[in-house]
């Protein structure tokens, strides 16, 4: 049985180049771990030379990262790991955690799975494995196999060249065959409907950027000390209260001036400009200077006065005003675009409302006098899309969000308000304003034009999909963290990894 088995795999498995094993392993890494490549080729005259260490300049003939069932889990040249390292180091660099992480990994779940095939008895027929040898391009001339070629090669290289095949395929044999486990039909049939309903929106999009700069300048003018820019020199003493008023005690009495104290005594990094922050507005000092009264303390100091010392996180400080505070210019674009960063940053409720207003007035409008309509008056552009199903997640069993691309919505994916209203809202009806949160920001009012729920193609293709992607990803990941989670894996891969290159 064991030897018919082989046959029939090994008429579907076939050696390719070195661009094929790259291309698999980054697509199907699961896979990729039992199956027949030819990573033994080009190494193959090195299998007995001592591993140089890539890039850690050691010396060493093996190097053990952990077991599995007591059996060490190591790199030696031209060993497993070794050659899934190399394709990894392709991507990461050859000395990248992630690189040598993934490497052991991988390694792991190859020892395991050939402990599970060796205990079960499973082992390629030795003609069958030979043929497989035979059909490495290495021992080819000419498109034929060469008898010279192959007898070159040393004895103990050969033995280890044929054991690293006969795993190969005990390896892609196992990995095959679970890849072929078949889910109930009932199951597939559940999965296949969870493709409906499916729905097409309209969509107008309310982005925080959208806010003017009419009501920015309202919110600074409001908060003008905010706002104001100051001209500040500070000492930093990184010694008690006790040494910072000493220092003020002698820029006062005169025996020292403000910047040779800030060069002689203050630890931060303006002491080398005697002590100068240059402008800067004052909420950038409201962070550093928690306390609102020693903030507009320091914020309206006149010109030449000295303020502390305050204890701050950065020690004890004592501040001098170079210039009077100047108050905020509201037509300067500058100005008005750090007033914009502080609200986005500090104050994103206050945008946030705002456009919840024009939301809802909007929404409220559309119920009205419909919803292309109420958007072409307000000026705001519509975007279609659908059908869409429920996917939160964007699985790859159903169709995606992402996949219509539609502005504004890369943080919907994983949004379950999104996907609440989406599916919530009559169809013929604006939803409610949703607010989405993430790299683009911004509130949305949807309009479920069409549901479908009797789609049999989709179902259909919902139901295979899900077979294949169960088969070919959750079967063998759900396996890969079985091992890794095993009481029979020991994990020492930290502590070697970073003995090697980092002692």
């Amino acid at each position: 049985m064991a030897e018919k088995k082989s046959e029939k795999h090994g008429k579907n498995t076939e050696i390719s180049g070195r661009s094929d094993i790259e291309r698999r392993f980054k697509q199907r890494p699961l896979i990729f771990i039992g199956t027949v490549l030819v990573l033994i080729i080009v190494i193959v005259a090195f299998v007995l030379v001592p591993a140089i260490v890539p890039g850690a300049g050691l010396s060493v003939s093996r190097l053990e990262f952990g077991a599995w069932d007591g059996k060490p889990v190591s790199y030696s040249a031209g060993g497993f790991f070794a050659r899934v390292l190399e394709l990894n180091s392709q991507k990461y660099g050859m000395n990248d955690y992630q690189a040598w992480r993934n490497a052991f990994e991988t390694t792991v779940e190859r020892t395991a799975i050939l402990d599970t095939m060796n205990r079960s008895g499973y082992t390629p027929s030795k003609p069958f494995v030979d043929k497989k040898v035979a059909e490495l391009p290495y021992f080819h001339e000419n498109g034929r196999f060469s008898a010279v070629k192959y007898n070159r090669m040393d004895a103990a290289a050969r033995m280890r060249l044929w054991q690293d095949m006969q795993n190969d395929l005990i390896v892609s044999t196992y990995n095959e065959d679970v890849s072929t486990i078949k889910t109930t039909e009932a199951e597939a049939e559940f999965i296949g409907r969870m493709a409906l309903p499916r729905r097409k929106f309209s969509m107008t999009a309310f982005p925080y950027t959208s806010y003017p700069d009419s009501e920015v300048a309202s919110y600074a003018s409001r908060n003008a000390d905010m706002f104001k820019t100051v001209y500040l020199s500070r000492i930093t003493v990184s010694g008690g209260r006790r040494e910072a008023q000493a220092v003020l005690d002698k820029i006062q009495s005169g025996e020292l001036t403000f910047e040779d104290a800030a060069r002689t005594q203050s630890d931060d990094d303006y002491s080398d400009r005697g002590g100068d922050t240059g402008a800067r507005t004052a909420f950038e000092l409201s962070a550093e200077i928690p306390d609102e009264e020693q903030w507009q303390t320091v914020i309206n100091l006149p010109r030449d006065e000295v303020a502390g010392p305050f204890e701050l996180s950065s020690g004890w400080v004592i501040f001098r005003a170079n210039e009077t505070s100047r108050p905020a210019n509201l037509q300067d674009s500058e100005t008005l675009d750090k007033a914009r960063g502080f609200l986005m940053d500090s104050e994103r409720g206050v945008i946030e409302d705002w456009l919840l207003t024009q939301a809802e007035n909007f929404a409220r409008e559309a119920r009205t006098t419909g919803f292309t309509g109420t958007a072409a008056d307000a000026n705001l552009e519509v975007h279609e899309f659908g059908a869409l199903p429920i996917n939160y997640g964007d699985s790859p069993l159903f169709t995606s969000l992402s996949s219509f691309q539609a502005p504004g919505l890369k943080d919907a994916v994983s949004d379950e308000n999104f996907w609440r209203a989406a599916f919530s809202t009559p169809v013929g009806e604006p939803s409610r304003p949703i607010v989405l949160s993430g790299a683009e920001s911004n509130i949305v009012v949807l309009y479920p034009g069409e549901e479908f729920t009797d789609e049999t193609d989709s179902v259909e293709s919902s139901k295979n999909m899900f077979s294949s992607w169960w088969a070919e990803n959750e079967t063998l990941r759900s396996i890969a963290a079985s091992i890794l989670a095993s009481d029979k894996f020991t994990d020492n891969f930290n502590d070697t990894y970073f003995r090697l290159f980092f002692n």
